[in-house]
């Protein structure tokens, strides 16, 4: 995450445990987590094969007994008393223009409607649309909208308040959704601000809203690999059929320190309900820190086992990949932050096209490096959401990648990506991986055959917990097959009644640890999202926590929507 990856004093102590793999039937708990660092390949007796491979040692299970979820797994549509037939267009020419702003005549974009239109040549060029409405209800709004050559993203606020981001992806007038806007009776004000490019806009057609299209929850049967293991399997069965039913709660751990983490203790504390979601990070597990001595990730693995089998929920893990040794700590720089584009002087580019063939054996190096802890999880049965080269192209609005694995473009992080795929999966086949993708970019995303789930990390103004339509719907266009979109990291806990109002069904919400979710100075709750709005989100019928996930391990593999 962006400048967010803080180091917090030790939050609580790490209970010492003793792990056992608990499945429906049994197991054998004999294997123990490895104590070695990832900084080389090991196998289970602690030798190191010739070929680099790693002989496996997986934990015997009992055959499963399925066991259906007593969730209600009903579809949810959103009712609005706002006549069908709804319809007020406002013509752009006709509103209060500001800034640069200004209305002209230009058939080139396509035919427009009225006597004009309006051209946005920048951020600070405005328009103020004043309409009122009779029913208090969902709303669509409908922009029509062209760019001039180059994709560009406006905003929208209404009533004087920040709404959403707009991309305008076409060169002719075509439309720009708002789905499910809510509003109350009477008077409004709609306002349109331009982007970094030029935009046009020739009209805002504001309509009754439409029922949801709830195919968009339909996803794909089956994970991008093949060999998945059992687990991972019935995981994503689960995660396939509460989509768009309900959102599964979600925390990071500071400073890896699993659940007995802050984080957690003041959410429970607070709202009495447990995130079903752990996030744990492989960041020191990078061979460039190992080597440097530190031993900040040696826990993960045990912590991911605990939350999997004692508590019953479910692990995701991140990698802030900390750049390779003699890249890293050089001209001054903070060896820690070495996974910043400007903390270090690797260039993915020149790694993967070997015109820095060290680069590339050093890339190779530290993914069997951290194929060691995947592949144990995958010996001990543990499934893992796994978020690799996380917002690979920084911010959308921007286009200004922060992490070396995203400097040097769409096409190098796809190849890195599909490197990884391969590498993790046919290599050193590890086949307890769910592979989510959030590079943030549509021209970053590796394929529908490289990806199980879409991501986005968003990172709203303290107390805004609006839904974040707009990026859903971003990440929604990425491809055209449906996937599990997922909130994969986020300051501001949405509003799940917000949510259901509208298509932004995030699949889970994944809070950013620290300042994000704890107030440090009270150790209470974050202002980022209220108390009060915290103890209601977690409370939610569309919010599952941890006492209310199923037995996963016996989840049944057809899914128990069929």
């Amino acid at each position: 995450m962006n400048e967010r990856l803080k180091r917090l004093s030790s939050l609580c102590l790490a209970a010492a445990m003793t792990l056992s793999l608990a499945s429906c039937g049994g197991s054998d708990s004999s294997s123990q987590a490895p104590e070695s660092t990832a900084s080389q390949a090991t196998d289970s007796q602690g030798e190191t094969p010739s070929d680099g491979k790693y002989v496996r040692n997986p934990v015997v299970t009992e055959p499963v007994v399925e066991k259906q979820p007593e969730l209600d797994l009903t579809e949810v549509q959103t009712e609005t008393d706002v006549p069908d037939d709804f319809l007020l267009t406002l013509e752009a020419e006709d509103g209060t223009l500001g800034g640069r702003a200004k209305s002209m005549t230009d058939d080139s974009l396509g035919e427009y409607s009225g006597d004009g239109l309006a051209a946005f040549p920048n951020s600070e060029a405005t328009l103020e649309l004043e309409f009122s409405v009779d029913t208090a209800g969902a709303y669509d709004f409908i922009f029509y909208a062209a760019n001039s050559g180059t994709s560009a993203t406006g905003s929208v606020a209404l009533d004087g308040e920040d709404y959403v981001l707009l991309p305008v992806n076409e060169k002719t007038f075509a439309q720009c959704p708002l789905t499910k806007v809510e509003l109350s009776e009477g008077s409004h004000t709609v306002t349109f601000t331009g982007g970094s490019a030029i935009i046009f806009l020739d009209k805002l057609e504001i309509t009754g809203a439409k029922a949801l299209d709830l195919s968009a929850f339909t996803v794909r049967e089956t994970l991008v690999d093949k060999n998945a293991s059992e687990e991972t399997q019935r995981l994503y069965a689960f995660l396939k059929d509460v989509y768009g039913k309900y959102t599964i709660s979600g925390q990071y751990s500071g400073d890896n320190m699993g659940p007995k983490c802050m984080e957690n203790y003041v959410i429970k504390k607070a709202t009495g309900k447990e995130p079903a979601i752990l996030g744990l990070d492989l960041a020191e597990l990078s061979p460039s820190l190992v080597n440097n001595g530190s031993t900040g990730g040696q826990k993960v693995p045990e912590y991911a086992i605990d939350w999997w089998n004692n508590y019953g929920g479910i692990v995701t893990m991140c990698w802030h990949w900390n750049a390779p040794e003699p890249y890293v700590g050089v001209n001054g720089m903070d060896i820690y932050k070495g996974f910043y584009a400007d903390s270090t002087t690797f260039d993915l580019g020149k790694a993967l096209s070997k015109e820095d063939l060290q680069g590339y054996d050093l890339l190779i190096r530290d993914i069997d490096a951290i194929a060691e802890t995947l592949a144990y999880l995958d010996d001990q049965h543990v499934p893992i959401l796994f978020r690799p080269l996380h917002e690979g192209g920084g911010d959308p609005k921007w286009n200004n990648p922060w992490f070396w694995w995203g400097t040097s473009g769409g096409e190098a992080y796809v190849e890195l990506w599909r490197l990884m795929f391969d590498r993790l999966t046919n290599y050193h086949n590890i086949h307890n991986l769910i592979w989510v993708w959030n590079g943030q970019i549509p021209s970053y995303y590796p394929g529908d055959d490289y990806v199980d789930i879409i991501g986005f990390d968003i990172y709203a103004n303290k107390g805004d917990t609006s839904p974040q339509t707009e990026i859903w719907e971003m990440m929604r266009g990425v491809t055209d097959e449906n996937k599990i979109i997922a909130l994969t990291e986020n300051g501001v806990v949405p509003d799940p009644e917000q949510l259901y109002a509208t298509s932004t069904r995030w699949a889970w919400f994944a809070t950013w640890n620290g300042e994000f979710a704890v107030n440090m100075t009270e150790l209470g709750v974050s202002d980022y999202t209220p108390e009060e709005q915290l103890v209601k989100f977690y409370n939610s019928e569309r919010v599952l926590t941890l006492d209310e996930l199923p037995d996963l391990k016996c989840y049944p593999l057809a899914g128990a929507s069929k």
